[in-house]
């Protein structure tokens, strides 16, 4: 059965306690999630993984300080190379020597991090609306939905939270009574907004900046690649698409209508559809 508990494993790297979910056989998959209030592995990949779990050993990461892993014991690096290595450890400990990475917002960042510095442990990427790899031309910096998510981690409520949900998607349906309360619960357990400043904090940190910034070096990037966006994107707009879909040379951009931050959720069947018959066919 693939509910959250059944499929719960757990690995420990670089003395940390990473939680992660599997089910399926055949090629690797390791799905990354984004960032947010209650964001878990689970929380944006569990209703997708009996799809891609019929053609893909799906291993869906909660990222240090997220979820059920453990906090790293100090924010002192940019923390997209804190995730990267947990991406890189886990693999290690799996013995894999590669695996096809999906990242959804933060977890596409991660995912081509990983691609930068280590490039022959990745086969394929989806990348979804992926944080920094894009650049917003036309609207402000931050966007709507990175300036909710700086005020609900300055002041946890509820009203913050759901403001913050309602820039994530095209359709406000998809926000039920349920789907709130769960991720107001995740969100507000000990330690979880502190996780998501913190990881932030190195953002924006001078002495932990990048020396140039995560969209710059991706035209060395040769692995095949899908961009996937929703068109109503409030998080990461579509426009962002324009610069990667152009600098990354083997990849192809597939701009989804009705479709917010969430493309996983808002368009299920056909992110579905689209992840698969890339990741076993390619470009």
């Amino acid at each position: 059965m693939l509910d959250r508990d059944a499929t719960s494993r757990w690995v420990t790297v670089d003395g940390r306690k990473l939680r992660y979910h599997e089910a399926g056989s055949g090629p690797p998959l390791v799905l990354l999630h984004g960032s947010g209030p209650g964001v878990s592995g689970w929380a944006n990949f569990g209703a997708t993984l009996p799809a891609l779990a019929q053609h893909f050993r799906c291993l869906i990461l909660d990222q240090p300080g997220f979820g059920g892993s453990d906090r790293p014991a100090r924010y002192d690096r940019n923390y997209l190379h804190i995730a990267a290595d947990a991406v890189l450890g886990l693999l290690d400990e799996l013995r894999l020597p590669s695996a096809h990475l999906l990242g959804n917002s933060m977890g596409g960042a991660v995912a081509v991090r990983v691609a930068l510095d280590h490039g022959a442990r990745v086969d394929r990427m989806v990348l979804m609306a992926p944080g920094g790899v894009g650049v917003n031309v036309l609207g402000p910096e931050p966007s709507e939905g990175i300036q909710w998510l700086r005020e609900f981690n300055t002041e946890p409520t509820r009203e913050r939270l759901l403001a913050w949900l309602r820039t994530m998607v095209s359709d406000q349906a998809v926000l039920t009574d349920e789907l709130v309360g769960e991720r107001l619960a995740e969100a507000t357990t000990p330690g979880a907004v502190e996780a998501v400043r913190d990881a932030y904090a190195t953002f924006a940190d001078p002495s932990l900046a990048e020396p140039v910034p995560l969209w710059a070096p991706v035209r060395a990037l040769s692995h095949e690649v899908l961009l996937l966006w929703g068109r109503d994107d409030r998080v990461t707009p579509v426009e962002g698409a324009l610069l990667p879909s152009r600098q990354l040379r083997n990849a192809d951009l597939r701009i989804f209508s009705r479709c917010g931050h969430w493309v996983q959720i808002e368009r299920k069947a056909a992110f579905e559809r689209a992840v698969t018959d890339f990741l076993a066919n390619g470009l």
